[in-house]
């Protein structure tokens, strides 16, 4: 048998980078994410500009049951801070169940009912979440790079031209 057929037969498979669009999450960047959704057909409701690092689609026509997509860069440099799809309503158990079967078993966040249980995984540098959000009767499912996101919610980035005071934004 030849080795290298023997090594790829023993040796375990390379693990794939976390990816949307086809695009490796962990070092993308606002330009080549945001041209590969637009590739996809999702529609783009509204493009972030000076004042806001986050962009607004609808994600309809590629996640079937979800109405929006948050895509967040991080302020300085663009690069990738969170992906969110949103979800009218608050059961999460197909998500949970296809999200399971892709990415194995979560962490559970436990919540003071059932219902209120996030879940939580880590791969590649980003960190996948799934949660219900009762006040606003929606299910997130977000992918986020953990220190671009915490540059994205401290505002933009502060420089002698630019001495704005610390922002701070909410998904929700």
């Amino acid at each position: 048998m030849n080795t290298a057929v023997l090594l790829a037969i023993l040796l375990p498979a390379p693990a794939m980078a976390l990816e949307l669009f086809g695009v490796t999450l962990e070092s993308t960047t606002r330009d080549e994410l945001s041209e590969a959704v637009r590739q996809a057909g999702v529609e783009l409701l509204r493009e972030g500009g000076e004042t806001s690092n986050f962009d607004v689609y609808d994600s309809s026509a590629v996640m079937p049951g979800s109405s929006r997509l948050y895509l967040g860069f991080e302020p300085l440099d663009q690069r990738f801070a969170f992906a969110e799809y949103e979800f009218v309503g608050t059961d999460t158990r197909r998500l949970l169940t296809e999200l399971a079967r892709k990415y194995g078993s979560p962490e559970v966040d436990p919540g003071r009912f059932l219902s209120d249980h996030g879940y939580r995984w880590q791969r590649d540098g980003i960190e996948i979440r799934l949660q219900s959000d009762w006040a606003n009767y929606r299910t997130r499912l977000s992918y986020a790079e953990p220190a671009a996101l915490a540059a994205l919610r401290a505002g933009p980035a502060v420089t002698a031209e630019n001495d704005q005071a610390d922002a701070s934004i909410s998904f929700f």
